[in-house]
């Protein structure tokens, strides 16, 4: 939207200095702030500086020559200095003097706004500030840094960077230190600033404290007395600050947070507890060095012991052995490599066949990684994605790769904001070529950022995050993504032997995460990932028949499985029976209990199902088939249960997320947010009914259903098999018909042309609809409703499309 303040502030600069000032750059004059606005602004403030040439930066240069001329205040007489404040007052948000030639009244009190809202406002003001501070409230109004809470920032974090510059830059005046912006948001630069605040509280001197994780902070952060519960100080504060900007930590279907404070409290020791159980380090709820480590820098700490590796240099059987009986038990290698052997640039990282049977008879695991050119971002197009997963998938195949085995593609460069569209639709490609068949999953490689925006935009599995790129922006002020399998900390040279018995060559040490991708020791799997699951279902059933003749025996077998989560008394309502406990009793004897087999291997993703809500909606779309245009009870045990608990959720955080599309957005079936609509849940939901209709189609019992729908390694074209789960779903419940999920779904959330079971179930089954009259479906507007089914619709359809190569 085109401001007539911003548009003027353009049109001035560019006829003042284009032409005048020496390699000045015109901005756009289009009434829009940004970027181009401020640094053409800062350079007429060069010029005026009697800086030649001027450059698009506000560097060391440009603030010793304005602080030496003591800033610019309201008793300035150069009337183009003047100009420069008021416009850019106006660029930042805050009202200018009208004509901008005068420092007014509104000048003096938009400069005092800034200055209160970045945390000062008991210290200065324009009359009384030090020049040096004056000089940093300049700098800060010729970038982009806001100083008011922006969407989507927090006032603890917007408090807490208010707290950083009164305390390190008025206060200590630590001359190395910036203005932090206060707009809620953790950011690359506030992650600067807690780290320069840091080096001060660890005795670094002010004149080396540089905002660099060096070997002199390193050595004074081990020398800190560990925090624990009871502590308290400025340590803490800084401690409890890197917690939440590194919150919250996703765990299964827990979400642990906690808050910014000067005490170490117990709610402190549980999120470290749960933050150290993540990443991977010693668990201890205190602040030792690795946990400082890990929650300053992408790499943690380099030097703590690692059990994978990548690398481009083709292993041996001598080498990998030599890896394994290192501790090292997974190493990701390249499937391909596009340039040919004769040119210039060729590494000859490309795995082959018999490198492949020496790294698993060596004793290691492998994880596939593909990379044609990813480091820059003219790689990365629809098209390019679609090719290469077609290629990667190729090359799995001929290498014997199992089914749900995650291909990593890499995104080896820093890829920013304005990059990521291109990422995006990358990786849109390779989710197309890969879901022709699904017998493929794929990760990200790449930086945090770059991995939480594949993973929560496009649905990669598993992230494996390029830590030791520690200096890129994307590693720069995100956390450590929440589906991170690997996290690649150091580079180095890898040796065994010595002399003629020995070889060194280099390798990327990786961390690998416990229960995350296990990488591949079988090659050409005979049996599917999910085999353990189809042979106890045919155990169960075999000793349901055995167990009592007169009960169905698929009853029986799905009582094992919600004995403990799906037994309440509106599951007993609505499947008109509890569990029978003289059953699970007798499966007990024969050594068969809930424990460990709560989930299995999806031959799709490589990740966890979880059994009991698959049997539990299985149970209930047996009961109450959902084939028609009413909304069943069989709806209400799978998608439709999960909907309408999401809806509650979504009221629960309305003031947040007012629209309902934008919270869909954020956690609606994904893999890295706590919902109660999870990516699992969509598995569950889908796998439930489809099984349902094969068995009622095709007249097929309950085990043999389950061995053909996940048992299943090359289905045909017509097969109901788990690889074409969604598309499968959507055809056959909803004809795959956008119209008509909206229509269910709406129907499901009002009562309306829904089976009697069904209003009942949803009210029950998704805890009451804990929420005040005004939230009730019915109740709120009408368009807010619509955009709700509308999102799960298109996620949906979205879903199915990937399956049909789109």
């Amino acid at each position: 939207m085109e401001d007539p303040n911003v548009l003027a502030a353009q049109q001035w600069v560019n006829a003042t200095y284009d032409g005048v000032a020496e390699d000045y750059v015109r901005c756009a004059q289009d009434g829009s702030t940004g970027w181009e606005t401020v640094l053409s602004l800062t350079q007429g403030l060069q010029h005026e500086l009697g800086i030649s040439p001027t450059v698009r930066n506000f560097g060391p240069g440009t603030f010793s020559a304005l602080e030496a001329r003591g800033g610019i205040r309201p008793s300035e007489s150069n009337a183009n200095l003047v100009r420069i404040i008021n416009y850019a007052l106006w660029c930042k948000g805050y009202r200018g003097a009208s004509p901008a030639s005068q420092w007014t009244a509104t000048t003096t009190d938009s400069m005092n706004d800034l200055i209160g809202e970045a945390g000062l406002a008991s210290s200065a003001t324009i009359s009384n500030i030090p020049t040096r501070p004056l000089v940093q409230f300049i700098k800060a109004l010729m970038r982009m840094d806001q100083f008011r809470l922006v969407p989507g920032g927090t006032e603890e974090i917007r408090k807490f960077q208010q707290h950083l510059n009164q305390i390190y830059v008025y206060d200590e005046a630590i001359t190395t230190m910036d203005l932090a912006p206060c707009d809620g948001v953790y950011s690359r630069d506030v992650q600067q600033a807690v780290m320069k605040a840091l080096q001060f509280e660890i005795g670094i001197p002010r004149s080396e404290i540089g905002g660099y994780f060096g070997s002199n902070t390193k050595a004074k952060l081990k020398e800190q007395p560990t925090l624990s519960v009871g502590s308290s100080g400025n340590l803490v504060h800084l401690f409890t600050a890197l917690c939440v900007f590194n919150s919250p930590v996703v765990e299964g279907e827990d979400e642990t947070t906690t808050r910014i404070r000067s005490d170490y409290i117990d709610h402190t020791e549980t999120f470290v507890r749960a933050f150290q159980r993540f990443s991977q380090i010693t668990v201890t709820g205190k602040s030792n060095f690795d946990t400082w480590a890990q929650l300053l820098v992408s790499t943690g700490n380099e030097f703590r012991t690692t059990t994978a590796s990548d690398q481009a240099a083709p292993l041996t059987f001598a080498r990998a052995q030599a890896l394994s009986n290192a501790g090292f038990q997974v190493v990701g290698r390249y499937l391909d490599e596009h340039l040919d052997p004769g040119d210039e640039h060729y590494l000859g990282k490309a795995l082959t066949s018999a490198e492949l049977g020496d790294i698993i008879r060596g004793g290691l695991r492998v994880f596939p990684i593909f990379q044609w050119n990813g480091t820059t971002k003219a790689n990365f197009t629809y098209a390019k994605g679609f090719e290469q997963g077609g290629v990667a998938e190729t090359r799995a195949r001929e290498f014997g790769f199992g089914q749900g085995t995650c291909i990593y593609f890499a995104v080896d460069f820093d890829a920013t904001g304005s990059d990521m569209d291109a990422v995006l639709d990358y990786f849109r490609g390779v989710r197309a070529a890969l879901g022709r068949t699904n017998r493929y999953t794929y990760g990200v490689y790449g930086s945090r950022n770059v991995c939480i925006n594949v993973t929560h935009r496009v649905g990669a599995t598993w992230s494996f995050v390029s830590g030791l790129s520690w200096g890129f922006s994307g590693n720069l002020g995100y956390p450590l993504p929440a589906n991170w399998s690997f996290n690649q900390i150091r580079n180095g040279t890898f040796s065994y032997g010595s002399g003629s018995f020995g070889e060194a060559w280099e390798i990327d040490r990786n961390v690998w995460r416990r229960f995350s991708d296990p990488g591949t020791a079988v090659l050409n799997p005979a049996q599917s990932p999910a085999q353990d699951f189809i042979d106890l279902v045919q155990r169960l059933y075999t000793a349901a028949l055995e167990y009592d003749a007169g009960i169905d025996p698929v009853k029986l077998v799905s009582m094992f499985f919600r004995q403990e989560k799906y037994n309440s008394l509106p599951w007993r309502l609505l499947l008109e029976s509890g569990v029978d406990q003289g059953w699970i009793d007798h499966l007990a004897e024969q050594g068969l209990t809930l424990v460990g087999r709560k989930d299995f291997t999806d031959p799709v993703t490589g990740a966890s199902i979880g059994t009991e809500h698959l049997m539990a909606t299985l149970e209930m779309c047996l009961k109450y088939p959902s084939v028609t245009d009413v909304v069943t009870a069989g709806d209400i045990g799978g998608w439709a249960g999960d909907l309408a608990s999401f809806y509650e959720q979504w009221r629960e955080a309305k003031e947040q997320y007012p629209n309902p599309m934008l919270y869909a957005q954020d956690y609606l079936g994904r893999r890295d947010t706590v919902s109660k609509f999870a990516n699992e849940d969509w598995v569950q939901d889908a796998d439930g009914f489809n099984i349902m209709r094969l068995m009622r189609a095709e007249a097929v019992s309950l085990p043999m259903a389950i061995a053909r729908y996940y048992g299943t390694d090359s289905p045909a074209a017509g097969d109901r098999v788990c690889q074409r789960r969604y598309s499968l779903f959507y055809g056959d419940r909803f004809d795959s018909d956008s119209t008509k999920a909206q229509v269910l779904a709406r129907n499901m959330l009002l009562g309306e042309n829904s089976a009697v079971e069904a209003i009942g179930g949803s009210w029950y089954l998704s805890g009451g609809f804990g929420l005040g009259s005004e939230d009730r479906p019915d109740n709120i507007e009408p368009n807010l409703l619509s955009s709700f089914v509308l999102a799960y619709a298109w996620e949906l359809e979205e879903r199915a499309d990937a399956e049909k190569g789109i």
